[in-house]
């Protein structure tokens, strides 16, 4: 019987250079040291051999009697895994072939296993490394697999796809491997300024997967950087020509896919297909909905999904919104499974599903969303966004599902506010209007009424007038006095904003008193605030005690978003009052609550600039209505300028302006017109002014690598504007625009819009996280 103690093992020589990985080099040496099994798992292709091959080199010494690297990708009978090891270690005879005399012979050993690959041996691996460890007291093994071993004593570590380098940061990770790899197949390669970008977005596309990055940089024998960008809408067709020397599992990357799909059940694969349908992410309730689609009952769906992370397919994300545990995939795996989705036949019916499922999640928000609950149904729908937009496409592309449209954003019109998206929202609403062909029926009231709350504050007259048109006629033919008041509603705010203040509060008034019989606590609040500001502008002292009822309406009801609404009526009344101290101290309060609402801090920033301007603070001042300025612009809203509000602000400016003079005050305008609106809201907190232009720009680079003016105009994309759009939004030429746009896509490696949203989604979601 050979003596494996002679030799340092087998471990094979590294053919190619090794790339990054020191994180997770560091950790896996650190759990050596402590654990006797450590597993090394996550999605195929991301790197696991290749950090377990380097790993156990570096720990070489620490073990005399050799490491063994046991390759097991090409092993199909689980029975005979234990002779597979007994071979490595050079046992031939019966004896060392057998559980028992393998245990016997490593008794005294100090030995480290590499078994590669046991996700297809799982169970005969789990078993027989248990049997190992507690016949052994020296023994260490380190194994690879795309599923948890699952065994006593097991230590973990998750093998991440490599970091993709924002724009300015150097190139590392992905960006090196690809780099290196490609300079094996065309001498002279380099990445350098010319071509960083496009190296940058394949790298993205491709999801930081060191399997995939090297079948792109074999590509280069016969294509351009620029044409592997535009085929990897078909990766899995571009990506085939992998080394002749490697396992068929990582010859393509469709192969080192289809082993992961192979290896999981038949139900999970159905899971794997159906939750694709997800574009930003999805928490176990929503994969119940959708999964019943391809025939896994609800019941079953938590122990699947389960297994899946086991099986690294899934990734469950950090941070949750209320209880809800939230899943995700990497995109390249996404795309496996809805091309599987695809040709199974069953994708109208998980898309039918998901339409459900949000018009469920709708119904739930109108129902829950007043009340303690209402800034976590909040986030949770932020975290929703590129799903519900997703739908929202499907619904309206074609006529038989434009009923699903309406069914999802008329329930959620003042989400679209309270989320950050009323642009988008009013889109949404105006199409559902447009492409449903049901007509005379409560539910068309409702959705009239939304698109005209929303299209007012948009200043989008035309459309509103017929709307609220509609409307009137349609409540007065149902005789539905609940229509009646949504049309009194929406027509007196319109007319407040119009200037015609004195009838603004009649039809405000008649609003409310319907709603105050109607007991209807939500539109009591809505009406109570506008009609504050309305009687605010009359200078009628009638407005405190409305804007008070607003407040203790929302303490009541402990309803957090529209608490800021009515404490900006107050603040107001407080104003009016010449308390500019309790005014701009109830105004800082309703910022800190939240930033998701750009209108609202709108609001608020604007309002604190009169009381700065009122107590004689005119540089402050000037800073403020910069500040508002440059909020206002990206939230969409145009409230900012109607009468009302632009004969406030033209005084304001005025007396600023008159106090420091012309240059000074454009100076202080100038140096806050340009912040984001968390630097908005952090310049109104400080009570000091903002650095100067320069000083700004200097500050710590934006994630992606976006400059502001590229984070603002991904903000816009994101709202679902387009190029014209953002050019009339941030009033620049179109052309610019689409230079930013252009520029965003290749900085973040994308090659769509909604790439970009659900990018931004992800950044909100980590930075609430965070905080």
């Amino acid at each position: 019987m050979p003596d494996a103690s002679r030799g340092a093992g087998n471990l094979p020589s590294e053919l190619t250079s090794f790339v990054g990985r020191r994180r997770e080099l560091a950790e896996t040496r650190r759990l050596l040291a402590t654990a006797r099994l450590v597993t090394l798992t996550g999605a195929g292709g991301v790197g696991k051999t290749r950090l377990a091959l380097r790993a156990a080199a570096d720990v070489r010494r620490a073990f005399p009697d050799g490491v063994w690297f046991v390759p097991l990708a090409e092993l199909r009978d689980p029975a005979l895994l234990t002779h597979t090891i007994a071979t490595t270690l050079g046992l031939t005879d019966e004896v060392g072939a057998q559980v028992s005399g393998l245990a016997e012979y490593l008794e005294d050993k100090r030995a480290l296993l590499v078994l590669d690959n046991c996700e297809h041996v799982l169970d005969a691996c789990a078993v027989l490394v248990a049997k190992l460890l507690s016949a052994t007291s020296s023994v260490r093994v380190l194994a690879t697999s795309r599923q948890l071993l699952r065994a006593d004593g097991e230590q973990v570590l998750l093998v991440p796809p490599l970091p993709v380098p924002s724009a300015g940061e150097p190139a590392v990770g992905a960006v090196t491997l690809f780099a290196e790899r490609a300079a094996a197949v065309v001498p002279g390669f380099t990445v350098d300024a010319s071509n960083r970008d496009l190296v940058v977005r394949i790298c993205r596309r491709l999801d930081g997967i060191p399997l995939a990055l090297e079948l792109a940089a074999v590509r280069l024998r016969v294509l351009s950087l620029e044409q592997i960008l535009h085929r990897l809408d078909d990766r899995f067709r571009l990506l085939t020509d992998g080394s002749r020397t490697a396992p068929d599992r990582q010859q393509t990357l469709g192969a080192a896919i289809a082993w992961s799909f192979d290896l999981c059940s038949r139900p999970e694969q159905a899971v794997w297909s159906a939750v694709s349908v997800f574009a930003g992410g999805f928490d176990l309730e929503a994969a119940e909905a959708v999964c019943a689609g391809v025939g896994i009952g609800s019941d079953e769906v938590l122990d699947l999904v389960a297994g899946m992370v086991d099986k690294s397919i899934l990734i469950r994300r950090n941070g949750t919104f209320g209880r809800a545990a939230w899943y995700g995939m990497l995109e390249t795996v996404r795309e496996y499974g809805h091309i599987k989705l695809a040709v199974s036949g069953r994708e109208d019916g998980v898309r039918h599903r998901q339409v459900a499922y949000c018009a469920r999640l709708a119904r739930r928000y109108r129902e829950e969303s007043f009340g303690p609950r209402q800034l976590e149904w909040i986030d949770r729908l932020r975290r929703e966004q590129p799903n519900i937009r997703v739908v929202l496409e499907y619904c309206l592309a074609d006529p038989e599902r434009a009923a699903g449209a309406a069914a999802i954003a008329v329930p959620l019109w003042d989400y679209w506010f309270a989320g950050g998206f009323p642009v988008e929202g009013y889109r949404w609403l105006k199409a559902a209007l447009d492409a449903d062909p049901e007509r005379g029926t409560h539910r068309r009231g409702l959705a009239l009424q939304a698109g005209a709350f929303t299209g007012i504050q948009m200043r989008d007259a035309a459309p509103v007038r017929a709307m609220l048109a509609e409307l009137r006629e349609l409540a007065d033919e149902l005789d539905d006095d609940a229509l009646r008041a949504g049309w009194a509603q929406c027509a007196g705010m319109g007319t407040f904003y119009g200037g015609d203040l004195v009838h603004g509060r009649e039809l405000l008034e008649q609003a409310l008193s319907h709603y105050r019989a109607a007991d209807d606590p939500r539109q009591m609040c809505n009406t109570l605030i506008v009609l504050a500001s309305v009687l605010f502008f009359l200078d009628d002292p009638a407005g405190e005690a409305v804007a008070e009822e607003a407040l203790a309406l929302t303490d009541e009801h402990q309803v957090d978003w529209l608490k800021t609404y009515a404490l900006w009526t107050v603040a107001l009344q407080a104003w009016r009052q010449g308390d500019y101290r309790r005014s701009a101290s109830l105004l800082r309060e309703s910022l800190a609550m939240q930033r998701t609402d750009r209108s609202q801090v709108a609001f608020a920033v604007n309002a604190l600039a009169w009381c700065a301007s009122a107590a004689g603070r005119h540089e402050r001042a000037a800073g403020l209505l910069g500040a508002a300025r440059a909020v206002w612009r990206l939230s969409g809203s145009k409230i900012f300028e109607t009468s009302p509000y632009v004969g406030f602000d033209e005084s304001c400016r005025a007396r600023s302006e008159e106090a420091l003079g012309a240059e000074a005050f454009r100076t202080a305008f100038e140096a806050a017109a340009g912040l984001g609106p968390d630097e908005a809201i952090a310049f109104a907190l400080a009570e000091k002014q903002p650095a100067t232009t320069a000083r700004v720009k200097r500050r710590a680079p934006l994630p992606g690598g976006l400059t502001r003016r590229e984070r603002e105009i991904a903000e816009l994309v994101a709202e679902g504007l387009s190029n014209k759009q953002i050019a009339g939004r941030l009033v620049i030429a179109q052309r610019t625009a689409e230079t930013h746009v252009e520029n965003i896509l290749t900085k973040l490696g994308f090659t769509s819009r909604a790439q970009i949203a659900a990018w931004l989604t992800e950044q909100r979601a980590a930075a609430e996280e965070g905080t």
